[in-house]
């Protein structure tokens, strides 16, 4: 019997530490899809608006381009970096989430 309700505590605390962990699962998916909408909007500059802005630059025209340590987003790479990080990342997670939902996965 002492076996069997080890096995039940042990279990409970697994359960305990899941129930911990939604909300903050839950949390990490709003953050994703803010991250998901600020990587379309910095795709989107990079598409539609860096090169016009390199242009006026280069012509003379000065900007500010302090920042908040990060690179300045009119560093040719900067943007581009940022895609291919949240590309590793968002691939990351699809084969987390793929792998926790097919009962053939082994761990």
């Amino acid at each position: 019997m002492n076996k069997l309700q080890n096995k039940i505590n042990e279990t409970q605390k697994k359960y305990d530490e899941l129930c911990e962990l939604l909300p903050e699962l839950e949390a990490d998916l709003v953050r994703f899809q803010r991250a998901v909408m600020l990587i379309r909007e910095l795709e989107n500059f990079a598409a539609d608006d860096f090169l016009h802005i390199y242009e006026v630059m280069e012509d003379g025209e000065e900007f500010d381009l302090k920042t908040n340590g990060n690179l300045s987003v009119m560093n040719e790479d900067a943007v581009w970096n940022a895609f291919c990080d949240f590309q590793r990342i968002a691939w990351a997670r699809i084969r987390e989430a793929t792998a926790a939902l097919d009962p053939n996965e082994q761990e």
